[in-house]
């Protein structure tokens, strides 16, 4: 199957590409500005510009697109809220209606987040037919490209489903975020930097799945996903960010000493837990990578990048 990844440049993306060429897929990937290392086939694409899409569907034809293109970090949303609904909202339903207008027979995984269910307590793991609960301007975002996906396959029959994910950590993530950021200081120290960290709050509980584990589930909704439906992809267990902590430093093998940075510091949320009996049942997905090969792999990748001087 020939398949167009756009947002290939991110860091799941870099990630879906090995993933469906070991499937033995033909991925094309697409992105905005030069592609990254590692990608061989590419053309340049720009979501907030239908032209650009319409022009890369005439000349790829591709059978699917998986669309990972949008902006990734939450906070964003509320110091650009108008960026972020213009690329993820917007870019998503510029996506969907040049694959209406040139490629209707293409399908179409859209990937927006767990977070349109919001931040709110649930008795038991959240199915994908509970409602739509966004507390951020990311999660509205994503709620609104996630419902507008899912109706262009009910109202223009398009094949088109939608990936619901957790947090994904992995190598290879932006020092924004929280896996990277701790071991990028831990990298620091255990090159001679004083044995200082910087953290936020280490009670929050997050639920964190390996991006080559999720890259694997988008594979296979692809391969075999139904069409009109949505997918949540998680680990199913929410654990405290100190864990991801602790498991760093024995990777490590670093004992700094721990300050709390009010800049970090976000208060506790009650999230809910994720069902994804759809996706075990559909597709036979279940995440393979526990968390302590992830820890390795993060640490590992950014330890790489330190002592190169990037």
């Amino acid at each position: 199957m020939k398949v167009l990844v756009t947002g290939c440049n991110g860091f799941a993306g870099r990630h879906v590409l090995a993933a469906l060429r070991a499937a033995g897929h033909e991925a094309v990937g697409s992105d905005v500005g030069s592609p990254a290392g590692g990608t061989t086939t590419y053309r340049p694409l720009d979501v907030r510009d239908p032209d650009s899409i319409a022009s890369v569907l005439a000349e790829v034809a591709p059978e699917a697109i998986l669309h990972l293109g949008g902006i990734a970090f939450v906070p964003l949303g509320w110091t650009q809220p108008q960026r972020v609904f213009h690329v993820n909202t917007i870019g998503t339903l510029n996506v969907l209606d040049a694959v209406r207008q040139h490629r209707p027979a293409a399908r179409i995984l859209a990937v927006t987040s767990a977070e349109v269910y919001g931040s709110h307590p649930a008795p038991a793991p959240l199915a994908e037919d509970a409602p739509y609960r966004p507390d951020n301007i990311y999660g509205i975002a994503k709620a609104a490209a996630d419902h507008a996906a899912l109706l262009y396959a009910a109202h223009h029959r398009l094949d088109v489903m939608v990936a619901r994910p957790s947090n994904h950590i992995g190598p290879g993530q932006s020092k924004d975020f929280v896996s990277s950021a701790f071991a990028s200081q831990l990298a620091a120290i255990a090159g001679g930097a004083a044995p200082l960290m910087r953290v936020g709050n280490l009670d929050q509980r997050r639920d964190f799945t390996d991006v080559r584990d999720v890259a694997r589930a988008y594979v296979r909704l692809l391969e075999q996903g139904r069409s009109g439906l949505a997918y949540n992809i998680a680990s199913g267990q929410l654990i405290p960010v100190r864990d991801l902590l602790d498991g760093l430093c024995d990777v490590a093998q670093v004992r700094p000493q721990i300050e709390v940075d009010p800049r970090l510091y976000r208060p506790n949320e009650d999230r809910p837990a994720y069902d994804t009996a759809r996706i075990r049942a559909h597709v036979g997905w279940q995440p393979e990578i526990p968390l302590r090969q992830t820890l390795e792999a993060v640490y590992a990748d950014v330890l790489a990048h330190h002592r190169a001087g990037a």
